[in-house]
Order: C-alpha cells, then sequence, then structure tokens
C-alpha cells in the first residue's frame, strides 16, 4: 500500500498544481485580451479621428485630400495635415463628423475633446493623440480625447469571454475536487478491504498449520493411512491453501514496508534445487521433467533466501498448473554484465501477448474466454515482481499460446 498512497499523494498534488496552473495561464490570457481591446479602441479612435478631419470643410484641411495617422505607444502621430484652425475642436461642423466616424466605429461613448502646447501623460482611461498644427512660430498642439467610461466599455466587451473563462475555471475546479474526493473514497475503501483480507488471511492461517500438524501426526500415530488417498488429498489441498495464504501475507507486508530483507551469499543452484524439492509432491503427480543442469556450481547471488526461493518456487508452480501435457520444464542460467539471468521454459499452454503485463499485476491470472486456466487468488505473479524489483533486478515474460512461456528472471550478482 506504500506505492498506491505515494500514488495518490502525487496525484492530489498534480491536480493541485495543474488548477493553479490553468489559473495563472487563464489570468495572463485575460490581462493579454485586455491590452488587445485597448490597442483595437485606440485604432478606431485614430480612425475616426482621421476620417472626421478628412470629412471635415470636403478635406480641406489634408494635403492632397487624406491624411495619414500612426499610432506609437498610446499617442497618435498624423501627417499629411494643412495648417488647422485652433478652435477647431469648437467647430460644431467638426464635432458632428467626429461624433459620426466614432459611431460608425463602433464606439459610442462620452468624451471631451482639448488643446494644448504640453503632451499631458497617459492614463489607461484616457485615450490621447497628437496633431502637428502648423501655427505660427512651428508650434505643435495636442489634441486630448479622454473617453471616463472606457474601463466599463472595455469590460463589457469581454463580458462573455471574462464569465465564460470563470465559469469553465469553476466547472474544471469542481470536477478535479469531485475527481479527488472519489480517488480518495476509493483510497479508503480499498484499504479497508485489504486490512480485511489480511485479517483473515491471518486467521486462515492458524488453523491451516494445525491441520497440516494433525494430519502429520495422524500418520504418524497409524501408519496404515500413508499413502491413503483421502488423507494424500487433504494433505495437499491444506498445503495450497496455506501456500495461497501465505503468498497474501508476504505480498501485503513488502508492499507496506514491514518487512526487511535479509540478504546473504546464496548458491544460485542450491536455491533452485530447493524450490524444486519443494515441489516434489506435484512434481511427482504430473510426472513432469524438470531439468537443472544448465546452472554454473560456482553462480552466486545476494539476496533473501526465503523471498528468492518463494519466487522460483512460485513460477514453478505455474509452471506446472499451466500445462496440459506431461510437463517438461528447463532451468538455465546465463551470466551477463552486472548480474546473471535465470530462465525458465516450460511446454505449457502459453500466455496470450495482450496479457503479458496484466499477469504481475494482484488478483490477475490467465483466462480464456470467461473461464480461468486454473484456481487460485492471482497473487504468485504480483509477489515475485515486487520481491524482484526489491532485489535491484526484473522479470519478463515471452510465450506463445500452446507453446510454452519462458520467464527471464534478472538479479545482480556479488561485485
Amino acid at each position: 500500500m506504500t506505492m498506491q498512497k505515494n500514488n495518490t499523494s502525487v496525484l492530489l498534488i498534480a491536480s493541485a498544481l495543474g488548477v493553479i496552473g490553468l489559473v495563472i495561464s487563464q489570468v495572463i490570457w485575460i490581462n493579454h485580451s485586455w491590452q488587445l481591446s485597448e490597442a483595437i479602441f485606440n485604432q478606431r479612435v485614430s480612425l475616426a479621428l482621421c476620417a472626421s478631419i478628412q470629412a471635415y470643410d470636403g478635406g480641406a484641411l489634408c494635403e492632397g485630400g487624406r491624411c495619414t495617422a500612426m499610432d506609437t505607444q498610446g499617442t497618435v502621430l498624423m501627417d499629411n495635415l494643412t495648417e488647422l484652425p485652433v478652435d477647431l475642436i469648437d467647430k460644431a461642423a467638426f464635432r458632428e463628423e467626429f461624433d459620426k466616424s466614432l459611431r460608425f466605429n463602433q464606439i459610442n461613448l462620452d468624451y471631451t475633446l482639448s488643446l494644448s502646447k504640453v503632451k499631458s501623460e497617459c492614463s489607461k482611461d484616457v485615450y490621447q493623440t497628437a496633431v502637428s498644427l502648423p501655427m505660427a512660430g512651428g508650434q505643435q498642439a495636442y489634441l486630448r480625447i479622454v473617453f471616463p467610461n472606457k474601463k466599463g466599455f472595455l469590460l463589457k466587451n469581454m463580458g462573455f469571454m471574462v464569465v465564460s473563462t470563470i465559469l469553465i475555471l469553476i466547472a474544471i475546479t469542481l470536477i478535479l475536487l469531485f475527481v479527488n474526493w472519489s480517488l480518495v473514497k476509493q483510497k479508503r475503501l480499498l484499504q479497508t478491504n485489504v486490512d480485511f483480507f489480511n485479517h483473515m488471511a491471518h486467521e486462515f492461517r492458524t488453523p491451516l498449520s494445525n491441520i497440516g500438524l494433525a494430519i502429520n501426526r495422524l500418520t504418524r500415530k497409524h501408519p496404515e493411512l500413508k499413502g491413503n488417498q483421502f488423507v494424500d488429498v487433504i494433505r495437499h489441498e491444506n498445503t495450497q491453501l496455506l501456500g495461497e495464504v501465505e503468498r497474501v501475507l508476504h505480498l501485503a507486508n513488502v508492499e507496506n514496508g514491514d518487512y526487511a530483507l535479509q540478504k546473504e551469499v546464496i548458491g544460485l543452484k542450491t536455491l533452485l534445487q530447493s524450490a524444486i524439492n519443494s515441489l516434489t509432491m506435484p512434481i511427482a503427480e504430473r510426472k513432469a521433467q524438470v531439468y537443472l543442469d544448465a546452472i554454473p556450481d560456482d553462480a552466486q547471488i545476494l539476496g533473501d533466501r526465503q523471498h528468492l526461493g518463494n519466487v522460483f518456487r512460485n513460477i514453478l508452480d505455474n509452471a506446472l498448473k499451466y500445462t496440459t501435457a506431461q510437463p517438461h520444464i528447463e532451468i538455465s542460467a546465463k551470466p551477463q554484465a552486472k548480474g546473471i539471468v535465470v530462465a525458465i521454459q516450460d511446454n505449457g499452454i502459453g500466455i496470450p501477448q495482450t496479457q503479458y503485463e496484466m499477469i504481475f499485476e494482484k488478483f490477475q491470472r490467465v483466462h480464456r474466454g470467461n473461464e480461468y486456466a486454473q484456481k487460485g487468488f492471482g497473487l504468485g505473479l504480483a509477489y515475485v515482481k515486487h520481491m524482484i524489483e526489491l532485489h535491484k533486478g526484473s522479470v519478463h515474460v515471452s510465450s506463445e499460446e500452446n507453446k510454452g512461456s519462458r520467464f527471464e528472471v534478472f538479479l545482480p550478482t556479488i561485485a
């Protein structure tokens, strides 16, 4: 469960950072849109001013009947002008043309006009333009246009975008909160189920162990029961169920980090032979052929003897169970630069390629259609993968249906 806790924390943190990043990006985007709206507004005012001067008095104020306007940082410079009357802004005809041009450019706002020989500072709520007036002495006058309601006008135009952005942010935030709440709820439910399952396994282990002891004592007390079919069935089923319970408990301890590996130097061939010996009964029942000759006698690894023994026993047990013909199992080893690869090849029913990754997950087993090939909890290979990774190794499978499977386990060797 440690890995699941870490994954949950990562998802929660990633969701929070994602929402924060989304909010920041939307704020930047809205600010950029605001600046763009201001630029468009200023351009429209420039066009309106230029059009009104061109239309005033039949274009007499423009050289060649046409003037030009260039926006430079909020100040519009106008060229190609003749001598303008000083009282231009007081002319009713000019005001009428300017109002008409503003309405044509979709600007229906109150404004004030003023002329000054000194350029005043710009403000966010002020649109200001400079007009070159060839007055006496070559002086330059500045035409100042103030729109008191400019900010409200821009906000109104951007209203739909701002509201939709806020609604989208709220919707995404609520969805992420709901997803995270559901994730935490499912995690708690999963933890409850896992705790119940582990407690149940603990409760099962004691009576199963007692059954095994009782069978052994019974056969010692009554030698005639040795080899009895019913006694053998009880012993075999009890051993199999106890093995499943042990897998559950081992895997739970590993995932919770409650188990520290007891590493020691182990002879690889000895370890594999012990795993084979632990399966003497099922090997005899299936008349299986297990070959261990291709293992170097001097190959040594550093690891936990008990758990690595369980790893190879699980793989061999699967090779026996998932075989319809007489089992034929070959175990080989190939040294590599930093370790050794132990390969276990069988002649079983094989594994569909689509299930290669799934078989290493908890409670997953090879199945054909709606039928599982064998009974069990589906914990064996999940335990194998977890334990090999704790030993800084890896496990891979290659298989072809009805032609057997090959499990390759890489383990670091002693430097």
